[in-house]
């Protein structure tokens, strides 16, 4: 019973599944982090930014510049190479914005960008570490 429980609950987290796409704004380009354009159509002009949270879940940026409009995906893995979402796209200039909810049941995500037009893959691997910090003063009072 309580297998069958564990099951549903990763089943369960799973189909929420973690990613949900956001429209992308112009906000990080506008600060000049434009993506590196002498690969083009090659993976290797794909970055991954951490930028903040949205609603406390994390949220990535993934950067694509893809000159020859060819096939390329995206896919998210888990710490356990579980992949948790995949899309395929054609995007020219790719900026999505990807929001992870439910993070820290995954511990380490691995970004990989894959060209199909030349096979070139790019990964990025994000780990992430809480840490509670204590802070605690003793004075003397008179």
């Amino acid at each position: 019973m309580n297998q069958l429980i564990l099951n549903t609950q990763k089943a369960l987290r799973l189909s929420i599944l973690l990613l949900v796409l956001i429209p992308a704004t112009l906000l990080t380009r506008a600060a000049g982090n434009e993506p590196i354009e002498n690969h083009p159509g090659s993976a290797s002009t794909a970055e991954v930014r951490y930028v903040g949270t949205h609603e406390g879940d994390p949220l990535f940026n993934v950067l694509y510049t893809n000159s020859a409009g060819a096939r390329f995906s995206v896919k998210v893995l888990d710490n356990e190479g579980h992949q948790l979402f995949q899309g395929v796209y054609t995007d020219r200039k790719f900026d999505k914005k990807f929001k992870v909810t439910d993070a820290q049941n995954y511990g380490k995500l691995t970004f990989i960008i894959r060209n199909f037009q030349d096979n070139s893959v790019q990964s990025f691997e994000i780990n992430s570490v809480d840490r509670m910090v204590e802070d605690v003063e003793v004075k003397e009072v008179k």
